[in-house]
């Protein structure tokens, strides 16, 4: 397979996988938003924060776990994660009252967050020239999880009486995830030597080469935790008081907190250097590279988690269909993820980087405006249409974006990595946020807008040609 060797082809499959059912338990509790207001007594307020507390804490737990690989191998963390996996799963499937919903989002939100781990694996074993083509892969793949989430759940609840079966469903990816924690214990190897040179964690700042870029790195870093800072606002009484004045002012403080640190962090580790000017010419870069791409990912992975999360139920209350019918179709616009997001990567190194990404951006703001008029009385075969083509654009994006964070500057690849990966998480908290005060038409004009935000960045990407071939 695309010359893969037999060990390479190994710990593709057995990473993806992993990835795969870690998705699919992310996911698990999508379809089912109507099955908990009707059996749990959920409000939708209720289901609006416990959606937004699925994707919160995303974003910490990739910096956490991204540490965690680079000290104890991705063998470890991913057999690990996968053992949490099961047991949040099993503690979401028997909760019983909103509280317990969502502590159990919130615990899952970490499990989203062991992206990172595969790409530190992948990297081990595959070389530069096959690097891009095996993350492709990876990454498209194991994200399909989302998809098989939202059409096999239903499925699996329909075995079981109503008001039990879609307790029994999300629990199922969890006993998945500890059955595949002992497979790949048993089989997956690594080489840590090849990755050690590959850091993803963001505890370190990026090394930048101006005092522009530091700024703009300090500038990036402010919506991480201020994505933070909005879910502890919605638990503070907007829409529903679940902490109290004194305890929300105190996260309030500690995160903004963390951020002075973090901005003081990339201060102190760069200023330095830039002001002795020791930066040798073959390691300058611009960040506003990563800049850019990392506004891209918020749109082609955040947008995507946003409208995943929300499709299936969008469908039962306007087509009036069932959980089934729903959750099948609403995978929709999860479903390319298996072949778009490889071959975005494929067709921007085949057409060209940025005019492949400018394409793909470009057909995810027209696709969001006419969801924007599918929800008003398109037909169902229409709006699923639409959905097939939206998904493909943004999947497809995410892989041309991803295609092209490894050619800023090869030695800082995972920790651009890692960021343009936060920025996916921090999309889906903004995005699902604006969800949960505005119509569904509103809520896709406001993405259209965004896409369109992001289209014209890209007029101020530059080329990825001269590349830091020489500087590992």
């Amino acid at each position: 397979m695309f010359g893969f060797t037999g060990k390479q082809k190994s710990v593709l499959h057995l990473t993806w996988v992993a990835f795969f059912l870690t998705f699919v338990a992310w996911f698990n509790m999508a379809p089912f938003h109507t099955a908990m207001a009707q059996f749990a007594g959920l409000s939708s307020d209720q289901i609006h924060i416990l959606m937004i507390a699925n994707v919160a804490l995303t974003i910490p737990a990739r910096i956490l776990i991204g540490a965690l690989v680079d000290s104890h191998g991705p063998k470890n963390v991913f057999c690990v994660l996968l053992l949490f996996a099961g047991g949040v799963s099993f503690y979401f499937a028997t909760a019983t009252d909103f509280t317990g919903f969502l502590i159990a989002r919130l615990l899952m939100g970490i499990v989203g967050g062991g992206f990172v781990v595969g790409i530190k694996m992948i990297a081990e074993w595959f070389s530069p020239e096959k690097m891009g083509l095996a993350q492709g892969i990876y990454a498209g793949w194991g994200n399909f999880g989302a998809a098989a989430a939202a059409f096999s759940l239903p499925a699996v609840a329909l075995l079981f009486p109503e008001e039990t079966g879609w307790r029994v469903a999300t629990a199922f990816p969890g006993l998945l995830c500890v059955l595949w924690a002992g497979v790949y214990w048993k089989y997956a190897e690594e080489i840590p030597d090849r990755g050690r040179n590959f850091k993803v964690n963001l505890i370190h700042s990026i090394e930048v080469t101006s005092r522009r870029d530091l700024v703009l790195q300090i500038g990036l870093l402010a919506p991480i935790y201020g994505a933070l800072l909005i879910f502890i606002w919605k638990l503070a009484g907007h829409p529903l008081q679940l902490l109290s004045t004194g305890v929300s002012w105190f996260f309030y403080g500690g995160i903004i907190l963390l951020f002075v640190l973090g901005a003081w962090d990339c201060i102190r580790n760069n200023l330095s250097k830039l002001s002795a000017g020791s930066i040798p010419k073959e390691q300058r870069y611009e960040f506003r590279q990563i800049f850019i791409l990392s506004l891209v990912y918020a749109l082609t992975f955040g947008s995507n988690l946003a409208v995943i999360s929300m499709f299936p139920r969008f469908l039962e209350s306007h087509y009036q269909l069932n959980v089934t019918s729903a959750g099948i179709l609403g995978s929709s616009f999860a479903i390319m993820n298996l072949i778009a997001r490889p071959a975005g990567g494929w067709l921007s190194d085949l057409l060209g980087r940025r005019r492949t990404l400018f394409v793909l951006v470009l057909g995810t703001t027209v696709s969001y405006v006419l969801m924007s008029e599918a929800v008003s009385g398109w037909p169902l075969g229409g709006v699923i249409i639409l959905a097939l083509a939206g998904s493909m654009f943004l999947q497809a994006g995410s892989g041309a974006c991803y295609a092209m964070v490894p050619l800023i500057r090869k030695d800082l690849t995972g920790k651009m990595a890692g960021m343009a990966g936060a920025y996916g998480n921090v999309g889906a908290v903004f995005f699902l946020t604006i969800f949960s005060f505005v119509t569904e038409q509103s809520f896709f004009y406001i993405l259209a807008g965004y896409a369109f935000f992001v289209l014209l960045s890209l007029m101020f990407l530059k080329s990825f040609e001269n590349l830091h071939t020489s500087y590992q």
